[in-house]
């Protein structure tokens, strides 16, 4: 194994190993926060640092005229809608049935590009998508048991879950010929600003309204461990992890990287188990399995096999954006 190659898997590892844990640690800090209050913490943070590299040290052109129109919708759909939906979701269900469900996306996001003309039919493909969909249909419906109970809402929140991974999918395809002009850091900085800013504005508003008050005295109960897991999310779930996911993203195929998901769900499995108590029974092991096994399918459908970039023909490996955008949809505009 060459070092370049190494230090793609390592990335990959990396990423599944940080959003593994993800779930758990969002899970851990909504027993003292609401949704809304981690929202805001989170996206506020998550800009501020961002835009703060990306002015001081990369110094990226701002973009101007439709291309900000753009990215403003991009950010609406991409950040403020998916973030929302996914904490909400967490909040209801299992940090294991939330990662299994987002580990979907790689098929979501095929559905979306064979409907759209942007990949071909396959016969392996269709099987791939009805396999991983059996997989999440015995999670939502046939993983509680008496003696593994899940929370009484849970089956809103995995349906929570389940559409923030198709909005997800969809920016994933929607934000390709952006992500043709633009590096994908400023890129994710300007979507976390726009979704930033309409939230705070939402959220204080909401407060002055109803309350007479900006609404920040959650502060005050957060402790030093909770700011660490805060810290945690903000510098290695959404900005670390996004980066050394685009650097795997350029130079391996996304079926590597869908492959390499199916860490999260064990991670998440495991962390919200001894962390959590959540239950994992083996109808939980079925659904996993099953879920695998149709992305796997899914994914490698008309290919040779797992190719590093500069081991497969362009036409088997499309430059840039499209590898970045058909990809782990882990990357922190979606978590």
């Amino acid at each position: 194994m060459s070092s370049e190659t190494a230090r793609v898997h390592a990335a990959l590892i990396t990423v599944s190993l940080i959003y593994g844990y993800f779930y758990v640690a969002v899970k851990l800090l909504l027993q003292t926060l609401s949704p809304p209050e981690f929202i805001l913490l989170r996206f506020i943070l998550t800009a501020a640092v961002v835009i703060l590299i990306d002015r001081l040290f990369l110094k990226h052109p701002l973009p101007k005229g439709k291309d900000l129109l753009k990215i403003i919708g991009l950010g609406l759909i991409g950040v403020f809608v998916v973030q929302i939906l996914v904490v909400v979701g967490l909040h209801h269900t299992t940090a294991f049935h939330s990662a299994l469900i987002m580990a979907t996306i790689p098929i979501i996001t095929l559905i979306f590009s064979i409907i759209s003309g942007r990949e071909t039919f396959h016969f392996q493909k269709l099987m791939g998508i009805i396999t991983g969909f059996a997989g999440v249909t015995v999670l939502l419906f046939f993983s509680s048991s008496p003696g593994t109970p899940l929370p009484p809402t849970y089956l809103m929140g995995d349906f929570i879950v389940l559409l923030n991974a198709v909005a997800f999918s969809w920016f994933l395809l929607g934000s390709q010929k952006m992500l043709q002009k633009y590096q994908s850091f400023p890129f994710m900085a300007y979507c976390y600003i726009v979704s930033a800013s309409l939230f705070s504005a939402l959220f204080f508003a909401g407060h002055l309204t109803v309350q007479h008050s900006l609404g920040l005295a959650f502060l005050a109960k957060i402790s030093p461990s909770q700011w660490l897991s805060i810290a945690y999310v903000v510098l290695f779930a959404s900005i670390g992890s996004y980066t050394l996911n685009n650097y795997a993203l350029k130079r391996v195929s996304p079926s590597i990287v869908a492959i390499y998901m199916f860490i999260q769900p064990i991670i998440s499995a495991a962390s919200g188990f001894y962390l959590l108590g959540e239950p994992f029974n083996s109808q939980m092991a079925i659904a996993t399995t099953i879920t695998f096994a149709g992305v796997l399918m899914a994914t490698t459908a008309g290919k040779k096999g797992f190719y590093l970039r500069g081991n497969t023909a362009p036409s088997e490996m499309p430059e840039r954006a499209p590898a970045e955008t058909t990809a782990n949809p882990a990357e922190p505009v979606e978590h």
